[in-house]
């Protein structure tokens, strides 16, 4: 089932909630054929919440930025991956949670970076992860609306 889950979200590529508003904003701008390519994009549920995680390695989140004619944040010290997430409950984006990530390697290595969010870009919780090997890679968000705790995560493998 776990591998059967994981195809069909390897499948979903640009059809993110992130790349609609990238269209939708800086579509006249941007070659999106040429950008399409250079993200991933896996969805999860999370008690009635639609997560959406766009994974990209730094160079192809900055070509993709550049391309739109965008800011980009740097990576930090040790990092390979650019990891946004979007929230949305009933098709609304959810600005104002609480979130936390949490990447897990092959080997069991957990990750937690500082996250950042990107109003102005895509509404988006945006953080740096350590992906370097091969292998399979969970990543996890927690995050708190009102008074409520949520969780959810999605499988990515770097092969």
């Amino acid at each position: 089932m776990e591998k059967v889950l994981l195809a069909i979200a390897a499948g979903i590529i640009i059809n993110s909630p992130a790349m609609a508003e990238m269209k939708r904003n800086h579509g006249s701008t941007a070659k999106m054929e040429d950008v399409k390519h250079q993200m991933e994009t896996l969805e999860a549920k999370a008690d009635g919440f639609d997560v959406s995680f766009d994974i990209s390695t730094h160079n192809e989140y900055q070509m993709m930025m550049k391309a739109m004619k965008m800011g980009f944040m740097k990576p930090t010290a040790d990092t390979t991956h650019h990891i946004a997430v979007s929230i949305k409950k009933g098709g609304i984006k959810v600005e104002d949670a609480a979130v936390n990530m949490k990447g897990i390697s092959p080997d069991g290595k957990e990750d937690t970076p500082m996250l950042t969010y990107n109003p102005d870009m895509m509404a988006q919780y945006v953080g740096h992860f350590n992906m370097r090997e091969k292998g399979k890679y969970q990543v996890i968000i927690l995050f708190k609306v009102g008074e409520d705790t949520h969780q959810g995560g999605v499988y990515y493998e770097i092969k």
